[in-house]
C-alpha cells in the first residue's frame, strides 16, 4: 500500500470516528434540557460514543443500522437508570435522535457526494493523486462541518419548540410525536435499500446513473426533519391551548367558589341581624329571670345565647368578610384532617387589592398546602404584613419530602393530569397583576411560599 493510499484510508477512518463522536456529543446536548443534572446528559454521550466506538473498531458483525440502534438503546437505558420518571418522554428522545441522526448525516452525505464527485474524481485532475487526496481531505472536513450544522440546527429547533419539557408524557402523546421520526427513518432505510440493490445488481452507483435520485433523497431527509419539528410545535401549541382551557375552567370554579363565599357571608350577616333583632327580647327575658331570682335559669339562658353567638361569629377575623369565610373553610378542613391551622392574616383595607384576586391566591395556595403537608405534627401557617405600598403574604407548611426545582424557580409539581402545575402559575399570574411576584423555598422540613403585592 502506497503512502497516499494509506493517507486516504486513515482520513476515511478518522472522518467516520469524528462524526461518531460529534453525534454522541449532540445526543447529550439534545437530552440535556430534560435531565435533572448536567452529568446525566454527559453520561448519555459517553455511553453512546463508547458503544459505537467498540462496534466500529471490532470486526463488523452487524449492519450500521443495527449498530446505531444498539447505541441509542444503551443511551436510553442510561437515561432511564438515572431518572425513572417520564419514561415515555425518554423513549421519544431516543427515537427522535435515532431518526434525526440518520437524516442529518444522510443530508450531509448527499451534499458531500456531489462535491466529491465534482472536485476529487473529476477528469481534470485524474492521475494527480496528492491533489486528489488534499481535495478528498477537504471534503471530509466539509462533511463533518455539514453534519454538525444539520444536527445542531435540528436539535436546537426541536428543543426550542418543545416547551413543556417537565410535563409527564402519555402513551398517546408519545405515539403522536414519534410517528414523523419513524416515517423519516423508514424512508431513509427504503432509499438506502434501493441504492444498495441497484449497486449490487449493476455494479454501478444509482446516484451516478440517475442524478435526480440523490436530490430526491436529500429532499426527503429535509422534509422528514421539518415534519418532526412541525409535529413537535403542533403538540406544544395543543398543550398551550389545553393549559389555557384548564386555566379558564379553574377561573370558572373560583368564580363559583366566590359566589358561594358571598352567599355564606350574606347568610352570616343575616344571622347576625336576626340575633340583633332578637337581642331586646333576650335582654328582657334575662332581666325578668334575674328579678325573679331564677339565677340557674338565667345562667342556662346565657349559655344558650353564648353558644348561638359563637356559631355565627367567625373564629378568624381578617377585616374582609369574604376572606374570613375562605380561611374559616380551610380551618374546618384542617381540623378534619388533624392539621394545625394558624392564621395571622389581615386584609389591607382602603387599598386597590380586590378580594376576588386575593381569594384566587389564598384558595390555590392553601389547597396546595392541604395536599402536600406531611410529617409528624403537620401544620399550616398563614400571615401577612404591610409596609407602605408593599403587602406580603407568607404561607408555611410542614413537608418531609424534597422540592425539585430543575431549571425553574418554581418546583415541579407532583400532580398529574390537566391541573398539573396550574395552582402556582395562577398565584404568580395574579401577583404580577399587582406588580409583584412569588417565591417558594424549602427550609429543612418547612415549605415557605412568599407572595409580594403592590397595593397602592
Amino acid at each position: 500500500m502506497s503512502l497516499v493510499e494509506r493517507c486516504w484510508m486513515i482520513t476515511s477512518k478518522f472522518s467516520v470516528i469524528a462524526i461518531l463522536i460529534i453525534t454522541g456529543i449532540c445526543f447529550g446536548v439534545f437530552v440535556y434540557p430534560y435531565m435533572k443534572k448536567k452529568r446525566e446528559a454527559a453520561l448519555v454521550s459517553i455511553v453512546y460514543i463508547g458503544i459505537m466506538s467498540v462496534l466500529y473498531l471490532i470486526p463488523q458483525q452487524i449492519g450500521n443500522f443495527s449498530a446505531y440502534m444498539l447505541g441509542v438503546v444503551a443511551a436510553f437505558l442510561v437515561m432511564y437508570v438515572q431518572d425513572r420518571r417520564n419514561i415515555y418522554q425518554k423513549i421519544f428522545l431516543a427515537v427522535t435522535f435515532f431518526s434525526i441522526r440518520w437524516l442529518a448525516v444522510a443530508m450531509a452525505g448527499r451534499m458531500d457526494d456531489f462535491i466529491t464527485k465534482a472536485l476529487v474524481f473529476g477528469n481534470t485532475i485524474a492521475g494527480r493523486q496528492w491533489l486528489q487526496y488534499v481535495l478528498y481531505a477537504g471534503t471530509r472536513i466539509l462533511d463533518i462541518v455539514l453534519c454538525i450544522v444539520f444536527l445542531a440546527v435540528a436539535i436546537g429547533l426541536i428543543n426550542k419548540a418543545y416547551v413543556y419539557k417537565n410535563d409527564e408524557m402519555s402513551v398517546k402523546e408519545l405515539v403522536m410525536l414519534i410517528i414523523p421520526s419513524l416515517v423519516g427513518v423508514t424512508g431513509y432505510g427504503i432509499l438506502q435499500y434501493y441504492l444498495n440493490i441497484y449497486e449490487k445488481d449493476t455494479g454501478k452507483s444509482l446516484t451516478d446513473t440517475y442524478g435526480f435520485y440523490g436530490a430526491l433523497s436529500f429532499v426527503h431527509y429535509f422534509i422528514s426533519i421539518i415534519a418532526i419539528l412541525v409535529m413537535t410545535t403542533m403538540f406544544q401549541n395543543w398543550k398551550v391551548a389545553q393549559e389555557e382551557q384548564t386555566g379558564q375552567e379553574l377561573v370558572l370554579n373560583q368564580v363559583s367558589d366566590m359566589k358561594k363565599h358571598i352567599g355564606e357571608v350574606e347568610k352570616l350577616y343575616q344571622d347576625i341581624r336576626s340575633l340583633r333583632h332578637d337581642m331586646g327580647n333576650h335582654i328582657q327575658m334575662l332581666e325578668h329571670l334575674v328579678a325573679e331570682n331564677h339565677m340557674d335559669d338565667a345562667a342556662e339562658y346565657m349559655e344558650h345565647l353564648k353558644k348561638e353567638w359563637n356559631e355565627i361569629s367567625p373564629e378568624i377575623k381578617t377585616g374582609s368578610p369574604v376572606i374570613d369565610v375562605i380561611l374559616m373553610e380551610k380551618l374546618r378542613e384542617a381540623k378534619e384532617k388533624q392539621i394545625r391551622f394558624i392564621s395571622d392574616f389581615h386584609y389591607p383595607g382602603d387599598t386597590k387589592l380586590n378580594a376576588f384576586d386575593l381569594s384566587v391566591i389564598l384558595n390555590n395556595a392553601l389547597d396546595n398546602c392541604m395536599e402536600n403537608v406531611s410529617g409528624e405534627n403537620p401544620y399550616i401557617c398563614i400571615s401577612s404584613f404591610r409596609k407602605n405600598s408593599i403587602f406580603m403574604i407568607t404561607i408555611k407548611n410542614r413537608y418531609e419530602g424534597e422540592l425539585n426545582y430543575k431549571d425553574s424557580d418554581l418546583p415541579e409539581t407532583t400532580k398529574s393530569g390537566k391541573e398539573h402545575g396550574i395552582g402556582l402559575h395562577n398565584i404568580r399570574r395574579v401577583a404580577r397583576m399587582y406588580m409583584g411576584d412569588i417565591s417558594l423555598e424549602q427550609e429543612n422540613q418547612e415549605v415557605v411560599l412568599s407572595i409580594m403585592l403592590q397595593v397602592e
